[in-house]
């Protein structure tokens, strides 16, 4: 995936993950084609693949610009608690709620495991978390699938918790787990 400064090649990023993302809305994951997808977005074919090597890098970023919009709404608000953080995880999903739906229904949950695993360093960090940078590395693969599993859950079971009650439920898990 590019990751340089050339507003070009940005932009190119932005409007192919944004063509990916509405084709989603119209038919299954497996059945788009890159060539949908630059069709779409009016770049050639080449352009594809000068910024993306796979679709399910468009998938990553995207995810990407959602958790970093996550992180930044995690330092404006100035959350410095486990149940503030779990809350807006809830809410902030929510928000995303067509996009998260589409990744479950393609079973691609294992790329936003991916990318909550990659992120929760970060998030962890607004938390002042100290720890062992071994158990650091399996406490997060542990906390990433758990609350993503949780998320998935909840969506599949048409959020029959409200938004508190989910984010009460995870935030007992987690304090049980830090103290």
């Amino acid at each position: 995936m590019y990751s340089g400064t050339n507003p070009s090649a940005i932009r190119s990023q932005k409007w192919l993950s944004e063509s990916l993302l509405q084709l989603m809305e119209e038919k299954p994951y497996p059945k788009i084609s890159v060539k949908e997808i630059t069709e779409r977005s009016n770049l050639a074919r080449q352009t594809f693949y000068k910024v993306f090597d796979s679709k399910d890098e468009i998938i990553e970023f995207h995810l990407d610009q959602l958790f970093k919009d996550y992180l930044n709404e995690i330092e404006n608000l100035q959350i410095v608690s486990i149940s503030e953080l779990s809350r807006l995880y809830f809410v902030f999903f929510d928000q995303n709620e067509a996009f998260i739906s589409h990744l479950i229904q393609n079973d691609l949950a294992s790329i936003l495991n991916k990318k909550f695993f990659y992120y929760l360093g970060e998030i962890k960090s607004v938390l002042k978390q100290e720890q062992n940078f071994i158990l650091d590395n399996y406490t997060s693969a542990f906390i990433s699938s758990g609350l993503v599993g949780i998320l998935i859950y909840w969506f599949k079971q048409k959020k029959n918790l409200t938004i508190d009650e989910i984010a009460l439920l995870v935030s007992k898990l987690l304090n049980e787990y830090y103290l």
